[in-house]
C-alpha cells in the first residue's frame, strides 16, 4: 500500500490573513475550530460539528465554528444554526479553490464524518500544524496518531467530540504538542515527495520482475 501524498503550500501573508480574519468576522481572542469538506451531511456531519460547538460554547464562549466548502445540504444547515441559536458562532465561506488561508485562521481541525477512507484535508491540517479532533472511523486513524496528533471519539458522537475539544481548549501545551508532531508526521509520512518515491520503487520492482529493465 502507498498512502496518498499531499503538497504542503507555504503559509500566506501574514497581512492577507489577518485581513481575511476582520472580513470574517473573527478577533483574536476567536477560538476557531474549522473543517474542510463538501456539505454532504450524511458523509462529512456537519450537523455533528454544530451540535459539538454549541456543547463547547458552555465552557467556551469564544469558540466559532469555520466551515469552508459548499454542497446540497447547506440549506438544511442553515436552518439548523438558526434553529440552534448560532447565527454569532458560524461561518460558512462555501467552497474555496485554495483552501490554504483559512487554515491559518484555526486553532483546531475538526472532522466529524460517518466514513472516510483516507482524509486528505487531515493532511493538510497536519500540514498547517494544527491538532486535530475527528471520528474513529475509516482510515483516520492511520492517517494521525491517536493521543499524538489527534483525538478520536466515536461517529455519531457530537459530545464525544466536545469534550476532546475542550480538553485541548484547556491545555494550550497540548495544543502544541500535536500540532508540532502533527506537521512531522505530515512531512514524514504523507509529503508529495514520499509518494513520488514510492511510486518510482514500485514501478521499478515491477519492470525489473518482468525482465523490461
Amino acid at each position: 500500500m502507498i498512502p496518498n501524498g499531499v503538497a504542503q503550500k507555504a503559509k500566506p501573508d501574514e497581512f492577507f490573513v489577518n485581513k481575511l480574519r476582520c472580513e470574517l468576522g473573527l478577533t483574536d481572542s476567536d477560538f476557531v475550530i474549522g473543517t474542510v469538506g463538501r456539505l454532504l451531511d450524511h458523509h462529512k456531519r456537519i450537523s455533528d460539528l454544530l451540535v459539538c460547538l454549541s456543547d463547547v460554547s458552555k465552557s467556551v464562549p469564544n469558540a466559532k465554528l469555520l466551515v469552508v466548502g459548499a454542497g446540497p445540504d447547506e440549506g438544511m444547515l442553515w436552518a439548523l444554526v438558526n434553529e440552534m441559536q448560532l447565527n454569532n458562532k458560524v461561518i460558512f465561506v462555501g467552497y474555496q479553490a485554495d483552501p490554504q488561508p483559512y487554515y491559518s485562521l484555526m486553532d483546531i481541525f475538526a472532522l466529524a464524518s460517518a466514513y472516510e477512507a483516507f482524509g486528505l484535508v487531515l493532511v493538510e491540517a497536519m500540514f498547517n500544524q494544527l491538532p486535530v479532533v475527528a471520528t474513529r472511523t475509516g482510515g483516520i486513524p492511520k492517517v494521525v496518531l491517536e493521543g499524538e496528533t489527534a483525538l478520536l471519539s466515536s461517529t455519531y458522537d457530537p459530545e464525544g467530540m466536545a469534550v476532546n475539544i475542550n480538553k485541548l481548549y484547556q491545555s494550550p501545551e497540548l495544543m502544541k504538542s500535536f500540532g508540532d508532531k502533527a506537521l512531522a508526521r505530515a512531512r514524514m509520512e504523507f509529503s508529495e515527495d514520499r509518494y513520488v518515491s514510492d511510486v518510482d520503487v514500485l514501478y521499478r520492482r515491477l519492470l525489473s520482475e518482468r525482465g523490461l529493465i
